[in-house]
C-alpha cells in the first residue's frame, strides 16, 4: 500500500525548503532538540551514579569497623578450627592413598601379607590421625547414645501392658487396669441382690494382679470378668438376663424373652390403646445376658409386679377454708403450672373447701413418656366494635349486631410423663368458622351533671391511675380462660385501686382464689370486680363515685405477685375490659 507524505510539494525548491515554509521547522531544529534530550538524559543519570557512589562509600565506611571484627573473631575461632580440619582431611586423603596402594601390593604377594599390611595400617594411621579420631569419637558417641535412647523409650511405649487378674490361684483374665476390676466386683454384688433371706448380699473378693505385656486384643470388658468371677465362686449359678435403669440393677429372670415382653407390655399400657402415640422409657433401660448367681433370679412374675408398682405413693390434700392455689403451691415446693399439670385443672382459680388435691404423684418404678397427636375444635372469641353515637348519652349502649364466636380446627402434638402432660405443641390450625364482631352502639353526649356517689357516668377510667403495665390480658392462659385484666407495675403494692365510674358496692371481702375484693353496680347492666386487694376501702352497701379511692393493690387470694385483678360484667357476663375503660 503506497502512503501518502502530509505535506503537498509545489515542485519548487528542497524538500526541507518546502517543509520549513509550510511549518517554520527545519532539519537543524530537530537536531538541536534531540541533542537536548542526550545531554538532559546524560546528566540526570552522571549525577545518580555519583550519588549511589557517594552513598556506597559512606556505608561502607560506616560498616567496616564492624566487618573487620567479624573477619578477626571469625579467622580467630571458626576459621583455625576449619583451616586444621582441612588439613587433617587432606592428610587422611593422602593417606588413604597410600594405604590403598600398599594394599594392593600386599595382596599382589599373598592373603596373609595383604591382611598383616592392613592392620600395620590402621595402626599407623589411628595413632597418626588419634585426636582427630577421637574428637570425632567424642561427638558420635553421645549422639549415638541419644539415638539408642530415643528409639529404647519408643519401643517400650509401643507395647501395651495389661494386668493378668489371679482369683482363687488361677488366672482368669488379662485387664487393662483396676478399674475395670472394680466395676466388675460392682457387677457381681449386684447380681448378688436376693439371697434365700430376702436381704442383699456382698461379695469379698480379694485377687492379684501381675503386669505383664500383652496383646490389646486380649483385654477383657468389666462384664466378661464378672462372668469370670462367678464361675470361679463356689455358688450354683445359672444364665440370666438382668434389667439395668440408669446403670442400676433392677433383677434378672431366666428368659430375655419373657423380659423384653414384660418391657412391651408396660409400653402398651401407657399408650392406653392409641396406636398411633409413640411410647418410650424416660430412664436409660437396658437388658445385659450374662450369669448371675441362682439366688438372685427372679421369677417372671416377680419381675413384672416388680416394675408395675410404685416407688412412693400419692399423696392427698384437703382444701381448708382461706386456701388458695398459690398458698397451697407455696407451703408443697411447688409451682402453680406444676400443682395445675398434676391435677388436671381447667380452672385453677375455682378451689373449694374439702376438694381433694394431689400434691406429690405415685412415681412409677419405670416412668414412660408418651408423645401423641391431638385433634380438637375451640373458639375463636369475636371482637367487639364500638360506634359512637353523639345524640345519645354516655350510659346509652345498645347492641346492633350481636357477636359469634368462630371455630377452628387445631392439632396439637402432646408429650405426657406418667400421664401427665409435660409439652404441648401446635402442628396445624385450620379455620372453620369466621368470628362475627358484635357491634355496640355507645352515646358519646354528656349529661349535664357532676360526677355524685351512685351515679354512673356512663364512661369507666381505668382503676389503677399509677399503674399502666398489663401482665395478662383478657385470653387464654394455662389451659383455661382468663376473665379479666391483671394490672401491675413497679411497687405496685399499696397502690390505690379507684372506681372505674359511679355506683354501689355490693361486695367488699374475701372471696376464694380472688382473695380482698370489690365489686361495684354501675346500672345498665354493668358492673366491676377489683381483685387481689390488700386493703379494702369501702363496705358492701356504700355508694361511690367515680375515681373514689376504694382499695389497695394487693396479692392475696390465688395470686403470684402484686397486682390488681380488674373484671367488667355486662349483663352478668365477664366482657373484655378494654372495651370500656378510657
Amino acid at each position: 500500500m503506497a502512503m501518502r507524505f502530509p505535506y503537498r510539494f509545489t515542485g519548487k525548491g528542497s524538500a526541507e525548503q518546502r517543509v520549513e515554509k509550510n511549518h517554520g521547522l527545519t532539519k537543524q531544529h530537530i537536531q538541536s532538540f534531540e541533542a537536548s534530550c542526550y545531554a538532559f538524559l546524560y546528566i540526570v543519570g552522571i549525577q545518580s551514579v555519583r550519588i549511589l557512589k557517594r552513598l556506597r562509600r559512606r556505608t561502607h565506611r560506616f560498616f567496616l569497623p564492624a566487618t573487620n571484627l567479624i573477619k578477626r573473631v571469625y579467622a580467630k575461632t571458626l576459621g583455625r578450627q576449619f583451616a586444621r580440619l582441612r588439613k587433617e582431611l587432606h592428610s587422611i586423603r593422602e593417606g588413604f592413598t597410600i594405604a590403598g596402594k600398599r594394599l594392593r601390593d600386599a595382596k599382589q604377594q599373598s592373603v596373609g601379607q595383604a591382611l598383616k599390611e592392613s592392620v600395620k595400617v590402621t595402626g599407623k594411621s589411628f595413632v597418626r590421625h588419634k585426636k582427630f579420631v577421637c574428637g570425632i569419637l567424642n561427638i558420635a558417641a553421645p549422639l549415638g547414645a541419644l539415638v539408642l535412647l530415643i528409639f529404647t523409650i519408643q519401643y517400650w511405649n509401643s507395647l501395651n501392658y495389661g494386668l493378668v487378674l489371679t482369683y482363687d490361684g488361677q488366672e482368669i483374665a488379662t485387664i487393662q487396669d483396676e478399674n475395670i476390676f472394680e466395676q466388675a466386683t460392682e457387677m457381681v454384688n449386684q447380681r448378688m441382690i436376693h439371697d434365700v433371706e430376702g436381704e442383699d448380699t456382698q461379695v469379698e473378693i480379694t485377687p492379684s494382679f501381675k503386669l505383664s505385656v500383652v496383646d490389646e486384643n486380649r483385654y477383657s470388658a468389666a462384664s466378661a470378668v464378672c462372668d469370670l468371677i462367678i464361675k470361679q465362686s463356689d455358688g450354683i449359678i445359672e444364665e440370666a438376663s438382668g434389667l439395668y435403669v440408669d446403670g442400676e440393677l433392677i433383677g434378672a429372670v431366666k428368659s430375655s424373652a419373657d423380659l423384653r415382653y414384660i418391657l412391651q407390655n408396660i409400653l402398651n399400657a401407657a399408650k392406653e390403646g392409641d396406636t398411633d402415640a409413640e411410647a418410650a422409657f424416660a430412664q436409660n433401660v437396658e437388658t445385659v445376658s450374662g450369669l448371675f448367681p441362682t439366688n438372685s433370679i427372679m421369677t417372671t412374675e416377680e419381675m413384672e409386679s416388680l416394675l408395675t408398682g410404685t416407688e412412693k405413693d400419692a399423696v392427698l390434700y384437703t382444701v381448708k377454708a382461706g386456701d388458695t392455689a398459690t398458698s397451697i403451691a407455696q407451703d408443697h415446693n411447688l409451682t402453680l403450672t406444676e400443682l395445675a399439670s398434676i391435677n388436671q385443672f381447667s380452672d385453677i382459680d375455682v378451689l373449694h373447701e374439702g376438694d381433694l388435691l394431689n400434691i406429690e404423684m405415685a412415681v412409677p418404678k419405670l416412668s414412660v413418656n408418651i408423645m401423641k397427636n391431638q385433634e380438637y375444635d375451640v373458639d375463636i372469641p369475636y371482637k367487639t366494635i364500638t360506634q359512637k353515637d353523639d345524640s345519645q348519652y354516655t350510659d346509652y349502649s345498645k347492641v346492633i349486631t350481636a357477636g359469634v364466636n368462630g371455630r377452628q380446627h387445631r392439632v396439637d402434638q402432646v408429650t405426657y410423663l406418667n400421664g401427665v402432660e409435660v409439652k404441648r405443641e401446635n402442628l396445624s390450625t385450620t379455620v372453620l368458622e369466621e368470628p362475627v364482631d358484635q357491634v355496640v352502639v355507645t352515646g358519646t353526649k354528656k349529661r349535664p351533671k357532676t360526677a355524685e356517689a351512685g351515679v354512673s357516668t356512663g364512661s369507666m377510667m381505668w382503676p389503677v391511675p399509677s399503674l399502666h403495665t398489663i401482665t395478662t390480658g383478657f385470653e387464654y392462659r394455662w389451659g383455661s380462660f382468663h376473665s379479666g385484666i391483671d394490672i401491675s407495675g413497679s411497687s405496685a403494692y399499696g397502690k390505690t385501686i379507684v372506681a372505674a365510674d359511679g355506683g354501689t358496692v355490693t361486695a367488699a371481702g374475701y372471696s376464694g382464689s380472688y382473695g380482698l375484693r370489690v365489686q361495684i353496680n354501675h346500672g345498665n347492666g354493668l358492673q366491676t370486680l377489683y381483685g387481689h386487694c390488700s386493703k379494702l376501702l369501702v363496705s358492701p352497701g356504700q355508694k361511690v363515685a367515680k375515681g373514689q379511692a376504694i382499695a389497695l393493690v394487693g396479692s392475696t387470694g390465688n395470686s403470684t405477685g402484686p397486682h390488681c385483678h380488674f373484671e367488667v360484667y355486662k349483663n352478668g357476663s365477664r366482657v373484655n375490659p378494654f372495651n370500656y375503660v378510657n
